[in-house]
C-alpha cells in the first residue's frame, strides 16, 4: 500500500543534466512502482520517508500545473525530459492526471517532450502525444515477467510494457526501449538481452541502455528487499567492475548490429 501526502513547489520545470534533456519535469516524489534498484531514491533524501521507503510513500505536487504555466512563460521552449526520478504514469496518474494536463501546456507553449515509463496508462493520452513533439520511451530491464516481479514489484508487467510500446509506434511516434539498469546475475544473460533487442527491432524502436549504479540508499533498499536467489554480493561487486559493463555493452552492441537496432549508452559507462 502506498501513503500520499502534498506538498506545493515553486518550480516546475528545472534544470537536467540529461544528455539532450534541457528541462525536467517530476509532477511526483517518489513512485509507487518500487523498483528495487531506483536510483531516484538518492536523489530524494530531503524527503527520507520517500527515500527509505521507496515505493510505500509518494508525493503529489499538487500546484505544479499553476507554477508550469508560469515557467513556460519565462523560460525558453527546449526538451522536456517527463519524468526524471519519478514514473509520470504511476498509478496515482489515472487521477491526479498532471502529466496530462503538463504535458498539454508544454505542448501548446513549443516544448517538445520526452517521456519515460514502465506504464500503459500512458496510452490514455495518445490523443495528446503526436510525433512532432514527443519521443516516448518505455523502461524494459527484460521481458521475464517473472524476473521482473522481483525488481520492479508494482510496476505493470514487461509484456504488458511491450504491447504499450508497440501501440504508441504504430501511432508514428518516436519509440525507444531503455534497458537499464543491466543488473549482473539477473539480466544479462546472452538469451534475455537479445529478446529485448528482437522486441525493438519488431517495432522499429531504437535502444538506450544503462548499467547498475551503485549509490547509498539504493544500497540500502535492495538489501532491504532482496529476494532473489542470487547473490547480492556478487551483484554489487561484479556491477562495479568496469571490466564487467565492458563486455556487456560489447554484447549488447553485437547484438543491435545483428537485429539492425539502433544502440547508445545513457552516459559514458565505461
Amino acid at each position: 500500500m502506498t501513503n500520499y501526502t502534498y506538498i506545493k513547489v515553486k518550480t516546475a520545470l528545472s534544470p537536467s543534466k540529461l544528455p539532450d534533456i534541457r528541462y525536467a519535469l517530476n509532477p511526483y516524489v517518489g513512485c509507487a512502482h518500487g523498483c528495487i534498484y531506483c536510483y531516484a531514491a538518492d536523489l530524494c533524501k530531503r524527503y527520507f520517508g520517500v527515500s527509505y521507503n521507496w515505493g510505500s510513500e509518494v508525493i503529489i505536487k499538487k500546484n505544479i500545473i499553476e507554477v508550469l504555466k508560469k515557467d513556460v512563460k519565462r523560460l525558453s521552449p527546449g526538451i522536456v525530459g517527463v519524468s526524471t526520478i519519478t514514473d509520470p504514469y504511476q498509478p496515482i496518474e489515472e487521477t491526479q492526471q498532471l502529466t496530462r494536463e503538463a504535458m498539454r501546456i508544454l505542448s501548446q507553449n513549443r516544448f517538445k517532450v520526452s517521456i519515460q515509463t514502465k506504464s500503459t496508462l500512458l496510452l490514455r493520452d495518445l490523443d495528446l502525444i503526436n510525433s512532432k513533439n514527443f519521443d516516448v520511451g518505455f523502461t524494459i530491464t527484460t521481458l521475464n515477467d517473472a524476473i521482473a516481479k522481483y525488481i520492479e514489484p508494482n510496476a505493470p508487467s514487461p509484456n504488458l510494457r511491450a504491447k504499450a510500446a508497440d501501440e504508441v509506434s504504430k501511432h508514428g511516434i518516436e519509440t525507444w526501449i531503455f534497458l537499464g539498469p543491466i543488473i549482473p546475475l539477473v539480466n544479462d544473460h546472452e538469451d534475455q538481452i537479445e529478446e529485448v533487442v528482437e522486441f525493438a527491432s519488431s517495432i522499429n524502436s531504437y535502444i538506450i541502455y544503462d548499467k547498475l549504479n551503485i549509490k547509498p540508499v539504493m544500497n540500502y533498499n535492495m538489501r532491504m528487499k532482496w529476494n532473489l536467489n542470487i547473490d547480492l554480493e556478487e551483484v554489487i561487486n561484479q556491477s562495479m567492475d568496469s571490466s564487467y559493463f565492458k563486455r556487456i555493452s560489447k554484447l549488447l552492441t553485437d547484438l543491435c548490429k545483428k537485429h539492425k537496432v539502433k544502440c547508445v549508452p545513457a552516459f559514458n559507462t565505461t
